[in-house]
């Protein structure tokens, strides 16, 4: 049976996400550790270890508001990966904020990518699990990613507003997939 529990600082499961984030994402797109269980100490912030018969399967680190949740991170261990375990750290996160949206984002299908094949699985992954393609982006430098949500009524302004709640989020802005360039190709995306 799948459970999730509160990241304690100094525990196995701390020791396990900060493997694993390191190990999951790559370097530009990771914030130090620190961070994540720094903010987690806020009500409205979640860092989740997830366990099956006492294994450790992944994490989820997310943001809550009224109305929406933002997942910043997830990730299955790849001792696990390919044994259902995203799909079922996904319907606990939808459970816990029922009826919120759930946003998080991805990597953009960019044929100019050199990790375009992961891309489209992610994608599809997350298209399985019930997410829609919004049709915006979250920029942040140079970085874009495509923004998807699950549940009722997606607002760009509403989803930018819970971004920027984290401290490095601040810098970072939700604009229509259409009107971005990739930094790859040069070329606008497309939904």
């Amino acid at each position: 049976m799948l459970t999730a529990c509160e990241v304690v600082e100094g525990s196995d499961d701390a020791c396990d996400v900060e493997r694993l984030l390191t190990a999951a994402f790559p370097a530009y797109e990771l914030v130090p550790y620190s961070f994540l269980t720094e903010q987690a100490r806020r009500d409205e912030v979640s860092l989740l270890a997830y366990h099956d018969e006492g294994q450790f399967c992944g994490f989820v680190f997310m943001i809550e508001g009224a109305d929406m949740a933002y997942v910043l991170y997830l990730a299955v261990d790849e001792r696990v990966r390919s044994k259902g375990y995203g799909a079922r750290i996904l319907a606990d996160v939808s459970k816990r904020c029922a009826g919120k949206t759930l946003m998080l984002d991805i990597e953009p299908i960019d044929e100019a990518a050199p990790n375009l094949e992961q891309r489209k699985r992610r994608r599809e992954f997350y298209l399985r699990n019930g997410f829609e393609p919004t049709g915006y982006t979250v920029c942040f430098e140079d970085d874009v990613y495509e923004a998807l949500c699950k549940g009722p009524g997606f607002d760009p302004e509403r989803f930018c507003s819970l971004i920027n709640e984290l401290p490095e989020g601040e810098d970072k802005r939700v604009l229509p997939l259409s009107s971005v360039v990739s930094p790859l190709s040069g070329k606008p995306f497309v939904s």
